[in-house]
């Protein structure tokens, strides 16, 4: 029983999602966003979670983390280009 981490790219909120199995995670795609309920949403990596004295994420993980973090960080959502490019029209056209 898998739980996916998601990121909507239309307010850039992260959330988790519990799913009864992988196969429903796959047939039902992407969940809505829950804070602007925006079906522009996906899939990102999860730091693990260890416990006790195990160990941690390596020096490398680490850093991949950190560049998935950054790369999410620079997308531009569609859905706020599209607002952009509207008000430009909007404001050359009066």
């Amino acid at each position: 029983m898998p739980i996916y981490e998601y990121v909507c790219l239309n307010c850039n909120h992260t959330f988790e999602r519990f799913w009864h199995s992988i196969k429903a995670a796959e047939e039902a795609g992407p969940p809505a966003c829950p804070s602007c309920h925006s079906d522009a949403t996906r899939r990102i990596v999860s730091q693990v979670a260890v416990l006790g004295s195990i160990g941690g994420l390596t020096p490398s993980e680490q850093a991949a983390a950190k560049a998935q973090e950054e790369r999410m960080a620079s997308v531009t959502p569609r859905d706020l280009i599209n607002k952009l490019q509207a008000s430009t029209r909007s404001q050359k056209s009066q």
